[in-house]
This record gives C-alpha cells, structure tokens and sequence, in this order.
C-alpha cells in the first residue's frame, strides 16, 4: 500500500524563480480547489534486492473529499485499494482475500492526506528544493517523525507551477516506486464508488 502515491494536472504559471515555499502554496490551493480527481495510473517498482525485475503495474485512480480514495490496479494481476475515509480495504479477487484497515493507520493515508482535502504539506513534513527534472520543479517530502515507513516522497511538479505530474516514493529498505499520473479528470464521482463490503 505504501508504494502508491497520487497527484493531477493544470492551473497557473510558474517562475524559474519561484521558492519551494511557492511552490507549495500553488500545490496546495490547486489541489484545495478540486473537490474531486481521477486519473490512470502507471507504476513502476525498482527493488533493491532485485534490481533486473521491477514490478510494473497500472490502472486508475479515484479521489473524493473529504477523505475518500480508491486505487483500481489492472494490470498485471487485480486489487482494489478501497477508502470511504474511515476505513481502507485491499481487496483480492483472485484469492478472495480482503483486509480491513483502519485509515489513521494507514502510511497511504498519511502520505495522501493532503490531496484528499485533509492534512496540510508544510505543516505535515518537511519540504525541499530537489532541483528541476526538465521544465519540471522537483519537490522532496520527508516525513517529521521516524515512525512512518518510507524515508521520501519527491513530487514532480508540472511547468505551470500547480500540479504533480508524478511522484516517486523511496521506502526503508531503499525499494523505489515511481508513479506516473495520465488522462486525468475532476467530474463528480458516485459515493457508492468509495464503498466495500466484502464478498462471503
């Protein structure tokens, strides 16, 4: 759960100039200003001790405020991240497993917050400078306390200065898994769309 990260695309322009502290600004009133998102997905996972064979998956991916999040995975095998904002299930149809969370446990939750009309970036990690990546800004979120399991998000924030394109997450053991975020959409979504109950 914790190798899956969001984000979406355009808004305002941005200065070769700008502070990281403007930038987060932008990112956060973009992302203030959506009541919902929705975008596929393709991930890619480096493993440190597999360094030949990353894990490749995709599908689509689904935001609601307040709280609310749904990860579709397609390819290459079903499973369903499924939140109504108190509750987050993974859902595996194939071996007709389900497992219940509980969100305030939940590093997904925690890494995410923001992005779902809960939390706030300044205040929640520490933000830096990570350079450019093309006409992209580069943006490195650490967390404040040692208790989560990953050492750093970084977030690719597109030119016009408001959105994150993509995001790539390093975990404890060094395992990196970079997110790529296409076709993506703010239409209304179905509430049902963000409930689970589990089959027999």
């Amino acid at each position: 759960i914790t190798l899956l990260l969001a984000s979406t695309p355009p808004a305002v322009a941005q200065e070769k100039t700008s502070t990281v502290e403007d930038i987060v600004a932008a990112v956060e009133k973009h992302y203030g200003e959506q009541a919902n998102f929705s975008a596929t997905f393709d991930q890619m996972v480096a493993r440190q001790h597999l360094p030949d064979r990353p894990i490749k998956k995709s599908g689509r991916v689904y935001f609601k405020k307040p709280g609310k999040m749904r990860w579709d995975c397609e390819e290459p095998d079903k499973v369903y991240y499924i939140s109504d904002g108190k509750v987050l299930w993974n859902y595996v149809p194939e071996s007709k497993l389900a497992y219940r969370l509980d969100v305030k446990d939940s590093e997904l939750f925690y890494a995410l917050k923001f992005l779902s009309g809960e939390g706030n970036l300044a205040r929640d990690f520490n933000v830096s400078d990570g350079g450019t990546d093309g006409a992209r800004r580069v943006l490195v979120i650490k967390p404040k306390t040692a208790e989560h399991n990953f050492q750093q998000l970084r977030f690719f924030v597109a030119a016009e200065g408001s959105t994150i394109e993509e995001t790539e997450l390093t975990d404890p053991a060094g395992n990196v898994s970079r997110l790529v975020f296409k076709e993506v959409s703010h239409q209304e979504l179905p509430e049902k769309g963000f409930q689970f109950e589990p089959p027999a």
